[in-house]
């Protein structure tokens, strides 16, 4: 599947490469007016130190892996459900990430949950032990890879020795707590709510707290506890909130970008299930209780949909996409997408005058708090903007107080119901995240998983459709399908190929 990437002419093109960045060598170019921002993935931090790990001879060539996963279904009940994982290649620009073409799949992890009701007994360590067998075996082709000491292929003309590993994951919370083995953290009872540090439940709602970052000689410390007492080692499993599994990221052999840390610093928080799912559902929750029923809401709702018709005669068209599907602070039938464009048409409706007074009664605020909650509005659209967007480096390192801030008024004008959680959420706590993995990673847009979500349609959607849809071979199926897809579209290619030489050159 790398090499499909590397020979591929159509792929490995000049337009294709990230800018400022030598795709043989991995040298990051200096000077280049790119990499004085965090922008494409070799202006991160971790660039440089994971690249000089695995590359010391002249004519090795760094390959790192974006891995995507995410689970899926094909069906209305989830029984056709599969879990891709999935890789593209840092060495390519952004808007070429964004294209399935880009993308290959590693392996499908199947529906491993099948015939399992709420009766079923095992234990929740045991099915995620399961899970990590499964992308165990996934991982085997890397680790082989990484113990020969890379391999070699002729790239761009040229014959380098390909050494690869996997910079950074993508996906929701759930799963990337599942590949680390954590507990999920939207529970009081969790010690160590959050999967990559040590932080407790009570600061998860504090806007910008003081991360200790989980390394992997803590996990050593565990298992050498484990091993010499057991029952005392099961209580510190326990008390770190992570299961007793042989995770098969921190196996031997497996390429990481982070030698220190290991997986837990390489799953970066991302806008689409953090805000769009997380915090901007939260904020929409909190409006509907403090707003209720009744006329100011159906005002409100035919305030929307003037707004949005007016949005869509407009010239301009870079306005975040909405939805009039059930109102603007209905939380159904809404996507995670469209919630910041539900946002951003709340900031329009309270810049009329007639929503402005609507709005001020129901919230209870004052001229001067009126003022401030407009400017938050402002600054929480234009933050998740600045998140994908290539920032000045020095604007970046110096950007977490003014997060925080805006985080804080988050709280303070959304308050939450008192039977919840309140903010003491996963996804409030990532969002303070956002600037570290911005360092490591550059632009937020890099670890979005948007696109990764889009190629579900490729990988598993299309392929789905042409099995026999039977749970105990889908998987099997489904690999297979788009195995023959990817063929038949070489073929093809190699046909056009001749077919325009021919036409160029004559012959029969």
């Amino acid at each position: 599947m790398i090499k499909s990437l590397l020979t591929d002419p159509s792929l490995m093109k000049e337009s294709n490469f990230a800018e400022g960045y030598n795709v043989l060598t991995g040298e990051v170019q200096r000077g280049h007016p790119d990499n004085k921002k965090y922008g494409e993935i070799h202006t991160g931090d971790a660039w440089r130190p994971a690249m000089r790990r695995y590359c010391q001879n002249e004519n090795d060539m760094p390959v790192a892996l974006i891995i995507f996963a995410d689970k899926t279904h094909t069906d209305l009940h989830g029984a056709l459900s599969l879990t891709p994982i999935i890789f593209t290649l840092t060495l390519f620009n952004r808007a070429s990430r964004n294209n399935p073409k880009f993308w290959r799949p590693l392996g499908y992890i199947p529906n491993l949950g099948y015939g399992k009701g709420l009766s079923d007994k095992t234990a929740t360590r045991d099915k995620i032990q399961d899970e990590h067998n499964c992308l165990s075996f996934v991982l085997e082709s890397l680790k082989k890879i990484n113990k020969e000491n890379g391999f070699e292929c002729v790239v761009l003309g040229q014959l380098v020795r390909v050494k690869v590993w996997i910079h950074f994951f993508i996906g929701d919370t759930e799963g990337n707590n599942k590949l680390l083995g954590q507990y999920p953290g939207n529970r009081e009872g969790v010690k160590r709510p959050y999967r990559d540090c040590n932080c407790q439940y009570n600061d998860l709602s504090n806007p910008n707290p003081n991360c200790v970052y989980r390394t992997l000689d803590d996990m050593k410390l565990v298992k050498w506890q484990r091993y010499h007492d057991e029952d005392g080692g099961k209580e510190y499993y326990k008390s770190i909130s992570t299961y007793d599994i042989q995770n098969a990221l921190i196996a031997k052999n497996v390429p990481m970008s982070d030698n220190i840390h290991g997986p837990f610093k390489m799953m970066p928080t991302e806008l689409l299930h953090a805000s769009g799912s997380g915090l901007l559902m939260y904020m929409f929750e909190s409006l509907r209780e403090q707003i209720g029923g009744g006329q100011d809401r159906e005002f409100i709702d035919k305030q929307h949909i003037a707004i949005s018709n007016v949005i869509k005669r407009q010239s301009e068209r870079d306005f975040p996409r909405g939805s009039m599907r059930n109102g603007l602070i209905d939380g159904t039938k809404c996507q995670s997408s469209e919630r910041k464009g539900n946002l951003f048409r709340l900031l329009c409706i309270a810049h009329t005058s007639s929503g402005c007074a609507v709005l001020k009664r129901c919230l209870k605020l004052t001229d001067r708090k009126w003022a401030q909650f407009i400017e938050f509005l402002k600054l929480y659209l234009s933050m998740e903007e600045w998140f994908h967007d290539a920032n000045n480096k020095k604007e970046v390192r110096c950007a977490r107080e003014e997060i925080a801030k805006v985080l804080q008024s988050l709280q303070h004008f959304f308050p939450r119901k008192n039977n919840t959680n309140g903010y003491n959420l996963p996804k409030m706590h990532g969002m303070t995240k956002m600037q570290e993995y911005m360092k490591l990673f550059g632009s937020g847009i890099n670890f979005y998983s948007g696109p990764g979500e889009s190629a579900h349609k490729q990988f598993i959607k299309i392929p789905g459709q042409r099995t026999q849809r039977r749970v105990s071979e889908f998987a099997q199926q489904t690999a297979l399908q788009y195995h023959d897809m990817l063929v038949s579209n070489y073929a093809a290619k190699e046909c056009l190929f001749e077919m325009n030489n021919q036409m160029q050159y004559g012959g029969d």
